[in-house]
């Protein structure tokens, strides 16, 4: 009875991992925290967050860090301003031009040269005048060729450590190590190892059902090798880790 009730509380403990990865959105706020939702997106001056399929929240744009929140589109509202700026300055009417004024004969006394006044500033009227007044930040950018390259590392560093702990564990059972690489076949010979029956790998093209039947799957393999529990959990969660510690760390099939 013990040994149930500890199952179902590790499925409840896979079953609220699962939901939590489904939230896919945080909103970053100014404040420091940070909000979990579905989705988020801006319209007008609000920020929408979808909590959940009933709960749609809604914050104003000054309590939004929407440089993190939305990256790509961060910068919008500065250009979106600018141009409203300069659509506004394109509007006004032009200043009626001043009325010349007929100077008396009299000569007027020019004033001394320490007292004429420095001419005003010239204030750029065009976009292009305002940009090129603007003083030009050297913003970084980050070169991204290197990353879809360190995907490819990480994802073939993976393969190979649970193709190579697998490959062990087989050996290690009274497999051929060569029955891992081939895909369906594996985890047939898998299931049997567990001590499970074969035809469960079939059960593992079910959504929801496949991954409870995984689980318990890996629990039965962690205690043929005289492993906890927790450890089988770990051969599910993280098999690059838990497969090479299985198969490197000295523990021995016990049938």
């Amino acid at each position: 009875m013990n040994m149930l009730m500890r199952r179902i509380v590790l499925v409840l403990f896979m079953w609220l991992m699962l939901a939590g990865v489904c939230l896919g959105k945080q909103v970053y706020m100014k404040d420091g925290s940070i909000i979990d939702g579905q989705s988020a997106w801006q319209k007008g001056n609000k920020v929408f967050v979808k909590i959940n399929r009933d709960i749609v929240a809604d914050f104003n744009l000054n309590e939004v860090d929407l440089r993190r929140t939305f990256p790509k589109t961060a910068a919008s509202p500065r250009r979106l301003q600018r141009k409203a700026s300069t659509a506004a300055k394109s509007v006004h009417p032009a200043p009626p031009a001043a009325t010349p004024v007929a100077q008396p004969a009299v000569p007027v006394p020019q004033p001394p040269a320490a007292a004429i006044p420095a001419e005003p500033a010239v204030v750029p009227d065009t976009p292009e005048q305002q940009s090129s007044a603007i003083p030009q930040q050297n913003i970084a950018v980050p070169n991204g060729s290197g990353f879809p390259v360190l995907i490819l590392l990480i994802a073939l560093t993976v393969s190979v450590l649970i193709i190579a702990g697998q490959w062990i564990v087989f050996q290690k059972a009274g497999h051929a190590g060569w029955k891992s690489l081939v895909p369906l076949y594996n985890m047939y010979i898998l299931m049997q190892i567990a001590g499970k029956p074969g035809w469960w790998m079939f059960l593992l093209f079910i959504p929801l059902v496949g991954l409870i039947v995984y689980l318990f799957a890996m629990l039965s393999l962690a205690k043929k090798f005289g492993r906890s529990e927790l450890f089988g959990v770990g051969l599910l969660l993280l098999p690059m880790i838990f497969f090479p510690l299985l198969a490197f760390g000295g523990s021995q099939y016990e049938g």
